[in-house]
């Protein structure tokens, strides 16, 4: 079974899980809340990849001034269909024309328009992406699909001290097999356990450093406005104490990366 499967029988079988408890306060949804408000649009569209249960939604639902078409993709269908359920109250999401698509990302993004999105969003999504060559596509492609002045807004798990004490033992066995096939087994790549019942199911992650996504962003044409670790409401310069990766790239005419 491929990764792709492996994920999309993960959260098929735990939908109804993801969507009942994943109702957390992120703090990095209101960072990306404040990119969207503050884009001086009347009317915007937005791609969310990985947009699971609809969770960011919920938050832009507060957003009742602002038109927006938005388009959710995810691999789950099961997932999805909780997504559809966050606009079921008409009168609250009247100013949200939604679309949901169920796909992988780098197979939907070979479909879209150039120029089509204000905004492309990614919470915990990237990072399940198991291929470097994968990872050029889509952000490549996003590039391609954001209009002028659009932006990347994204997150993804980072390597914290807590993630570290917590998963060492699939850490070590990642570097085994890094140091096995001489790096084509790339160092961060991980399969995190998850136990549901007596099953225990394994997810891939790549864990992202701060370098190795702004050569990812430079290299697919963006203008990297902010590069950040995030714990819990705050930003910090260490990924010890970090939860997130978080990442806003602008699509520009001027190219102002170093």
């Amino acid at each position: 079974m491929s990764i792709k499967d492996e994920l999309q029988k993960f959260y098929d079988a735990q939908a109804e899980k993801y969507y009942q408890t994943r109702n957390k306060h992120r703090d990095d949804a209101d960072i990306f809340l404040d990119e969207i408000r503050n884009c001086g649009k009347k009317t915007i569209s937005i791609l969310e990849f990985g947009c699971g249960s609809g969770r960011l939604l919920a938050y832009l639902k507060d957003l009742k001034w602002i038109k927006i078409n938005y388009t959710g993709v995810d691999i789950s269908k099961n997932l999805l269909s909780f997504a559809k359920k966050q606009i079921s109250d008409k009168a609250a999401a009247k100013h949200i024309q939604t679309t949901f698509v169920c796909d992988d990302i780098v197979h939907h993004l070979k479909w879209l328009k150039q120029e089509s999105f204000d905004f492309v969003i990614g919470v915990a999504s990237f990072q399940h992406i198991s291929t470097l060559k994968e990872r050029f596509f889509v952000i490549k492609n996003i590039y391609r699909i954001l209009k002028y002045e659009g932006k990347l807004l994204m997150s993804n798990r980072s390597f914290s001290l807590r993630f570290l004490r917590k998963y060492q033992k699939d850490l070590l066995s990642s570097l085994r097999k890094y140091v096995i096939s001489f790096g084509k087994h790339q160092r961060n790549d991980i399969m995190i356990p998850r136990k549901n019942g007596e099953t225990i199911h394994k997810r891939f992650y790549h864990i992202y450093t701060l370098t190795e996504l702004k050569k990812i962003i430079s290299l697919s044409w963006f203008v990297t406005e902010k590069i950040w670790y995030l714990s819990k409401w705050n930003i910090i310069p260490s990924r010890k104490e970090s939860q997130n990766t978080l990442v806003i790239a602008k699509k520009s005419i001027f190219l102002q990366n170093e």
